[in-house]
């Protein structure tokens, strides 16, 4: 008995942080709040507008300056 006493007071223990660390029920917005959100969204997708996005980026190698050229004959080995 006092061993399920123990277990059961441990259990109570270590479930506490749990109950401490939610928060409470989501605040509604306001509608200034809104109106502040609704411009920056449209400055958002107006800037999206303006970038000139012509397709994929090229394909870049940072390492291309650490790494030496590859060797002709290396190729032709496996060929």
């Amino acid at each position: 008995m006092r061993r399920l006493a123990i277990t059961a007071v441990m259990i109570a223990l270590l479930t506490a942080p749990v109950y401490a660390q939610q928060k409470g029920p989501p605040t509604a917005r306001t509608d200034q709040e809104k109106k502040q959100d609704a411009e920056t969204y449209k400055a958002y997708q107006d800037t999206l507008k303006r970038m000139d996005v012509t397709g994929p980026a090229a394909p870049t190698d940072p390492w291309q300056d650490v790494r030496p050229a590859p060797a002709t004959t290396a190729t032709s080995k496996h060929q």
